[in-house]
């Protein structure tokens, strides 16, 4: 599914179509179900493409200095990739990354996808002990990983 006028996506869990305003400023906004994006139609998909990853970023950020305190844990770093084959990932240096298409995804979606990659931070495996780890942050994270089973390949064509 391109990112361009006239194509309806989801943006935090709810479906908006991508209207295109020439005459608006350079920029995008959501109101009422429109994903409004101004300026030239030139460059609209990196425009809009740009615009999701930082809402992504901004909404990934706020998770993780909300969850990771809660372990005693801290993240290196903190990364939005372009990945279509991975939702997040914790490396050894205790970088966390995770795909911008998550700000496609329901918020509880995204917070749930947070929980697992700090759980990483303290256990990198997935024994009993790091969904231990994932339990004690998003209790309910079982509902919100059969979400991604079903619902993800969906997220993961989108842009």
């Amino acid at each position: 599914v391109p990112l361009c006028a006239g194509e309806t996506i989801p943006f935090r869990g709810q479906w908006v179509k991508i209207v295109h305003r020439p005459s608006a400023p350079a920029g995008v906004t959501v109101k009422d179900n429109i994903l409004m994006v101004g300026g030239s139609l030139a460059g609209l998909e990196v425009r809009l493409l740009n615009w999701l990853k930082k809402q992504a970023r901004a909404m990934v950020n706020d998770v993780v200095e909300d969850l990771a305190p809660r372990l005693n844990f801290r993240p290196h770093r903190v990364m939005i990739r372009d990945t279509k084959s991975r939702w997040g990932s914790c490396s050894s240096r205790k970088t966390l990354s995770f795909s911008w298409r998550l700000i496609l995804a329901p918020p509880e979606i995204l917070r749930y996808v947070v929980a697992h990659e700090v759980a990483h931070l303290g256990e990198m495996n997935h024994g009993p002990e790091f969904w231990k780890l994932v339990e004690s942050l998003y209790p309910d994270w079982r509902k919100s990983r059969r979400w991604l089973k079903t619902e993800g390949n969906g997220l993961m064509m989108i842009g």
